[in-house]
């Protein structure tokens, strides 16, 4: 599949021009889709974005800049795939196979669901994710 998966730290660096990853997310997207990629994301992607937004980066924890990222995922055109249960099943054998990589559930969870759909490129800022190995070749770029 031509396409690219947004990890979290993409999609709040997209979406919060204050973010430490503004500009290299949005050149990296930007540049994915001159490529000719299709955005993919997850429902636990826009999940953990939401959180992290909400609860960590929004001024008094105010839910309106959070909601930009539930707007996005609605508005944007952005393909949201749906996890499976061999996603699940998949990202527990990653995250006991590198027990050593400092992987989160969401993390192991992204991997597998690009693994499955055969993308291209996976934009991450999380540059441990292109210690995993699968059994596909997948661009991780660290934006």
């Amino acid at each position: 599949m031509r396409a690219v998966v947004l990890d979290t730290g993409p999609l709040v660096g997209l979406l919060h021009d204050g973010d430490a990853h503004h500009d290299s997310a949005v050149a990296g997207i930007r540049r994915s889709a001159e490529q000719g990629r299709a955005l993919v994301t997850t429902w636990e992607v826009v999940g953990e974005a939401y959180t992290l937004i909400r609860t960590r980066i929004s001024a008094r924890r105010q839910p309106p800049a959070a909601m930009t990222v539930l707007r996005w995922a609605e508005d944007s055109g952005v393909l949201i795939e749906q996890s499976v249960e061999g996603d699940q099943r998949r990202a527990i054998e990653l995250l006991r196979i590198h027990a050593d990589v400092a992987l989160s559930y969401v993390d192991a969870l992204v991997l597998a669901i690009s693994e499955r759909l055969g993308v291209d490129e996976l934009q991450t800022v999380d540059a441990h994710l292109g210690a995993v190995r699968l059994s596909r070749p997948l661009l991780v770029t660290v934006v």
